[in-house]
């Protein structure tokens, strides 16, 4: 895979600082987390440590991993400036046991992650790794906001607008990929210019995760719709799949 991510990790956090991750997702996380006793978490693409903040917040013991270095000196800034040491590996979730020989209670792999692969053998490469780094009954969670009403959204959203600072998507697909067009806008006395990032996703929706899930070995999956555990329907905004093992 290349690092797509080798120049837009550095202005990711536009989007809002890391602490901004309050509300129904801290609350899902943590309520999930407890009632099957995770103590232990990976997440294998921790981008720029906003989840893992978050969990360490909540008191979990954790580790972070993700395929690009400029996310991970990212993150590893965040953290230090937040007072976190947590451990950080460059790794390609597709290979979890070649930087882990550890297990974990939980694994997760949010944000639109998994679907930056874009074909079935490597998807479910990347599952039969995360499986095999679980401990017996661990969790695996992923998130996403690609839907199938997300889908039929206008391809034109202006998802940051500040005064020194815009962020606009936009976004094409067909039955099999969605590409989104980041534009970033910098308009202020110190920074003007504009950058360009273009992101190319594999649409997963609830009924691709699931079969993914039984073909990796899988038998207990839940997919809901948002962080209040409602399930999946084609009208959700959300798509979170929780699998244990």
């Amino acid at each position: 895979m290349n690092d797509i991510y080798d120049r837009f990790a550095f202005d990711y956090d536009e989007f809002g600082r890391i602490e901004n991750y309050l509300g129904d997702e801290k609350d899902f996380f943590d309520g999930l987390f407890r009632k099957y006793g995770v103590k232990t978490i990976l997440d294998c693409a921790c981008g720029t440590g906003q989840h893992l903040y978050m969990l360490s917040q909540l008191g979990y013991q954790l580790w972070g991993s993700d395929y690009s270095s400029s996310m991970l000196k990212t993150a590893k800034k965040n953290l230090q400036e937040r007072g976190n040491s947590i451990p950080l590996s460059q790794c390609d979730f597709r290979y979890l046991e070649s930087e882990f020989n550890i297990n974990f209670d939980a694994i997760v792999c949010l944000t639109n992650s998994l679907p930056h692969l874009h074909k079935d053998e490597d998807l479910l490469m990347a599952i039969k790794s995360m499986k095999n780094r679980l401990n017996p009954g661990g969790l695996l969670v992923f998130t996403s906001g690609t839907t199938h009403y997300t889908l039929t959204l206008p391809s034109i959203e202006v998802v940051v607008n500040r005064e020194d600072f815009s962020r606009i998507f936009v976004k094409e697909h067909d039955n099999h990929c969605q590409t989104i067009h980041v534009l970033d806008l910098f308009h202020n006395s110190h920074r003007l210019e504009h950058n360009q990032y273009d992101i190319v996703y594999r649409i997963l929706l609830d009924d691709d995760y699931r079969k993914l899930l039984i073909e990796a070995g899988f038998t207990d999956i839940q997919i809901y719709g948002d962080y209040d555990m409602s399930l999946y329907s084609k009208s959700s905004r959300r798509l979170i799949v929780v699998a244990k093992l």
